[in-house]
Order: structure tokens, then C-alpha cells, then sequence
């Protein structure tokens, strides 16, 4: 509809606009098409044959605006805040339809104003009304959607900014704080009298402070730096890792020991004897032993992968630009994790099988050296029970292990 009032009022001589009305006068030819149309939109307020006047509303949406001057679109907040899809200016005989390229100045400097209203907002940590952006930096402030048409003028380096420091994901969350804090410098030097319009004036200052500020925090980060803690973090990492299976190596010893003594004490019996009785609930006593020490071991080991998989996490988020530099050393403390995690479980297989072995011994002296077929199907039975929850419970651990399924 924009379009076809444009044309009308081009159409139009001694052409007046006033509160959103529009009045001219018609030719003769015209006339009678220009009111039809208007009747069409139904946006005709009056028209006289005679003097071939018409007069009709200006549309008026939050789409289509159709502004006597700069200073009418600017009338209301909402178009200081973001631009109509398209717009008319009557002063500039321009119409606005998308196309930035063959803007006059006046339009160009107002749509790289709301462009900058519209990248702040990204920024903001609430929108509030209408007519302000709320920000969270050390203290609450605000920012006021507000210039004016006597103030229009280019924004330099409005497009650098966008491409470095709002659209780029590098290093996101940094750029914010800093956009954040030197707004919050302005908000302090300008009386706390901070608008849109002050930062359009003040860009290049604006952008400066906050290109000095981000080149301060990248001279900070350094690949060398990064990879030396990485280094020292592995190392650190692998020294626990191995830990956990060296804490237990010297009750490992006791095992095959404690398996010779066991079989050389038991005395041969028709039936159960308290000595053998005794003797094997010594067994059974000192297999829990074990098995709790290599619960504890496990869950230490587990505790320190989730541990290696937060510091990868954090590396990702701070240095995504560099993170695949480090995935084979992340890939050598996984390597070494379920290493030891396998070790564990042998170890606590070779407990269980001692503890098998002793039950069985039990029933061997405790039968006149004979073990009843029975006997032998339930141990069996058990170490297959105890086998099998074993590698299924290091499976799931190997396809839940969070490096393994690490994405960058």
C-alpha cells in the first residue's frame, strides 16, 4: 500500500502534510483514479471535484511508515528502535524498501543507528522498556533508545565492530564483558546520561576503547602458555592415574600368599570343622577387604576422568581457537585411564578367583579331599554371574567415558 501513496502524493501539487494527513491537489485526468484508489486502501479522509483536492491518511504500522521528515519517523520510540520494513521520507522524496545502497544521508546515518540499537541488544542483559536496554556490569545500568534527526550522521567502523566483536564467536562471552565495561565507563564520565545517541556520536572513541581492551586480553593469551598448563596438568593427571593402582600393590602381594597359607592350614575332615570353618570366613573376610579397597580405587579413578573432562570443557569454552591442538593429549590420559581401570578389574577378578579357589579348598578338606559336583557348579555359576556384571559394567564405563564422546 506504501507504494501506491507514494506514487499519489508525487502525483499531487501544493502537496501538505500535517498529523499524518496528506492533501494536495489532483490534475484532471487524475482525480477520479487517485480518489478509487485511496477508496481502495480505505484511507481517504475528504475530497472535493471541484478544486480537485484530496485528502487522505498516511499509513502509519510498525511495517509501513509514511513520515513527513526525518523528525516525524522519529517521532516514536518504536522506530528508534528498529527501523519499518519500509518507510517514506516526503522532504527527502525517498522510499525506502530494504536497499541501503542508494540511501540519502539522512536515511543511511538512521538506519546505521537502529543497526546499532539492534547489536547492543544482543548485548544487553534485559530489554526493558521500549525506550532503554538494561546492562549487568559490576552494577546495574541503563542505556537510552534515544537521538534525533538534527544529530544524524554516519556511524564509522559501525560494520567492524559487528563482524569483530558481536558476530564473531571467538572468544563471545570476553568481548561482551568488555563491550559491557566501557559502556559502563561511558555511563560513568557522561553523568549517567547514557543513550544511543551519545555512543553514535562517540563511536570511534567508543570502538577504540573497546578494540584496546579486547587486544589487552588477547596479548594474555598465549598458545605456549596454554599448552605449557596442559603439559602440567597431564602429567599431574597420569601421577594420580598410576597412584590408584600403586596404593594397592603391595596388598596385591597378599593374595597368592594368603591363598598358600589358607590351603596349607585346612585340615582334612569327614565334616565341618571349626578351624576350616574359621580359616575360610577369614577368606571371605579378607576377599570383602579387597573388594572395597578396589571399589574405592575405581571410584577415585572415575572421579579423576570426570575431572580431566571439566578442564577439557573449560579449554574448549576459553580456547576454542586452539582446542584441537590438544586432543592427543587428552586422548593419552584416556588412554591411560582405561588402562588402569582394566588392571582393577583383573585384580578384582583374581580376588574373586582366590576367594573361589578357597571355597573350594573348604569343601575339599571339609569331604575327605572330595568336592561334591554340586559344589563345584555353584562356584562356577558365581565367578560366570560375577564375570559377566564385571564386563558389562566396564563397558558402559568405556561408552559413557565423556572424552570418548567429546564433539568440538
Amino acid at each position: 500500500m506504501l507504494d501506491s501513496l507514494v506514487s499519489i502524493y508525487r502525483r499531487l501539487e501544493k502537496r501538505e502534510m500535517s498529523r499524518g494527513r496528506v492533501s494536495g491537489i489532483a490534475s484532471d485526468h487524475d482525480f477520479e483514479e487517485i480518489v478509487s484508489t485511496l477508496e481502495t486502501h480505505d484511507v481517504l479522509i475528504a475530497n472535493d471535484p471541484n478544486t480537485k483536492s484530496v485528502t487522505f491518511r498516511a499509513t502509519s504500522t510498525a511495517t509501513e511508515y509514511f513520515s513527513a521528515s526525518m523528525a516525524d519517523l522519529l517521532t516514536a520510540p518504536s522506530r528508534k528502535r528498529k527501523a519499518p520494513t519500509t518507510f517514506y521520507v516526503a522532504d527527502l522524496d525517498f522510499l525506502y524498501n530494504g536497499e541501503i545502497n542508494e540511501c540519502p544521508t539522512p536515511v543511511k546515518s538512521y538506519l546505521e543507528h537502529t543497526c546499532l540499537v539492534s547489536l547492543l541488544e544482543k548485548i544487553s542483559d534485559h530489554q526493558g522498556d521500549i525506550s532503554k536496554l538494561i546492562f549487568f556490569h559490576r552494577e546495574k545500568f541503563d542505556l537510552q533508545i534515544n537521538y534525533s534527526a538534527e544529530h544524524l550522521s554516519p556511524i564509522c567502523r559501525l560494520d567492524e565492530f559487528k563482524e569483530k566483536f558481536v558476530e564473531d564467536d571467538i572468544h563471545s562471552e570476553q568481548k561482551k564483558t568488555i563491550i559491557k565495561s566501557v559502556l559502563l565507563e561511558f555511563h560513568n564520565e557522561f553523568d549517567k546520561k547514557l543513550s544511543t545517541g551519545l555512543i553514535a556520536e562517540k563511536f570511534e572513541e567508543f570502538y577504540r576503547r573497546v578494540s584496546s581492551s579486547y587486544q589487552l586480553y588477547v596479548s594474555e593469551f598465549s598458545f605456549q602458555k596454554i599448552k605449557a598448563e596442559v603439559e602440567k596438568s597431564k602429567f599431574e593427571f597420569i601421577t594420580r592415574i598410576n597412584k590408584v593402582f600403586s596404593d594397592i600393590q603391595n596388598q596385591l602381594l597378599v593374595v597368592p600368599a594368603s591363598l598358600i597359607l589358607v590351603g596349607s592350614q585346612y585340615e582334612t575332615s569327614n565334616s565341618m570343622t571349626l578351624k576350616n570353618l574359621i580359616i575360610f570366613c577369614g577368606a571371605i573376610a579378607f576377599a570383602a577387604f579387597m573388594m572395597l579397597l578396589i571399589l574405592n580405587q575405581r571410584n577415585t579413578l572415575l572421579s579423576i576422568l570426570n575431572e580431566i573432562n571439566n578442564e577439557l570443557q573449560l579449554i574448549k569454552q576459553k580456547h576454542s581457537s586452539v582446542k584441537l591442538q590438544f586432543d592427543d593429549q587428552y586422548k593419552l590420559l584416556e588412554t591411560r585411564f582405561l588402562y588402569q581401570y582394566i588392571l582393577l578389574e583383573i585384580v578384582s577378578l583374581i580376588v574373586a578367583l582366590a576367594l573361589a579357589a578357597a571355597s573350594a579348598l573348604f569343601f575339599y578338606f571339609s569331604n575327605n579331599k572330595e568336592i561334591p559336583i554340586e559344589i563345584c557348579l555353584v562356584i562356577a555359576f558365581a565367578l560366570f554371574v560375577y564375570a559377566f556384571v564385571r564386563i558389562a559394567s566396564t563397558i558402559g564405563v568405556f561408552l559413557k567415558n565423556p572424552l570418548r564422546s567429546r564433539k568440538y
